[in-house]
């Protein structure tokens, strides 16, 4: 009896003991997926913040009186300038996984390929086009459709291959790129509008400081603020859920 009791008792060890390992090695799954989710919502802030940020700063430039200082290299400005706040957008994209850890979870060459790939290709083949076509009314929004794109195509590889293997439990590519392309129907509608106007400073009558087209003025900060709403929305559906799945908060 004393031998049968002394059993029990081991067993009954063996099994919390077990059970407290299972319930280890599930709390490192879920801070796993949690930490993943925490990278990829910083990567949509990170996307929004220059790729809206740096067009912003160069328009206040456009209207303000410092202008006329650099009117003969407003161009070449606006060029840097837009380059430079993509260029920092597709590095700290990039990075802000990679720093985290998170760039790990998947096999590291195929998963730089894809996500490299699909932010790189839109954007050439987008720009290329303007410049085969010279459709440069376009040029200020383009990168609206091709972030949609490069979004979209980070769901179909990247994101797919994290949530198959349980390490995000939401779509925030998806979501993105699939409501960037929505988004950017009224957005090169609105830049395809040949609307001229042009801006002055005072004193009256003074010469023209610039002029371009309303339509692709107007669809440069349409575009701005559409990007800003969704990755905002991104951003956050992405906590949430994790939230929710991760943590079973906000579950009945």
């Amino acid at each position: 009896m004393k031998a049968s009791a002394s059993l029990r008792r081991e067993v009954v060890r063996v099994a919390e003991e077990m059970r407290a390992v299972l319930s280890l090695a599930d709390l490192a799954e879920r801070l796993r997926a949690y930490k993943a989710s925490l990278a990829y919502s910083y990567c949509f802030i990170t996307w929004a913040s220059l790729m809206v940020g740096f067009p912003l700063a160069f328009t206040a430039l456009m209207f303000s009186p410092w202008l006329p200082a650099v009117s003969e290299i407003w161009h070449v400005l606006l060029v840097a300038t837009l380059g430079t706040g993509m260029a920092l957008a597709f590095a700290l994209t990039y990075y802000v996984p990679a720093r985290l850890g998170v760039a790990d979870l998947l096999d590291a060459r195929w998963a730089s390929a894809a996500w490299s790939l699909s932010f790189a290709l839109p954007y050439t083949i987008a720009y290329g086009l303007l410049a085969a076509t010279g459709a440069w009314s376009y040029a200020p929004v383009a990168w609206l459709p091709a972030g949609g794109v490069a979004f979209l195509s980070v769901g179909l590889t990247v994101e797919r291959a994290l949530v198959r293997r349980r390490f995000l439990p939401a779509r925030p590519f998806l979501l993105a790129g699939t409501s960037a392309l929505l988004a950017s129907a009224p957005v090169l509608y609105l830049a395809s509008l040949p609307v001229p106007c042009e801006y002055r400073l005072l004193p009256p009558g003074a010469l023209t400081a610039w002029s371009w087209e309303a339509g692709p003025l107007s669809a440069m900060l349409l575009a701005g603020a559409l990007n800003l709403i969704i990755c905002f929305t991104a951003a956050i559906y992405t906590l949430l859920t994790a939230e929710r799945v991760v943590f079973g908060h906000g579950a009945r």
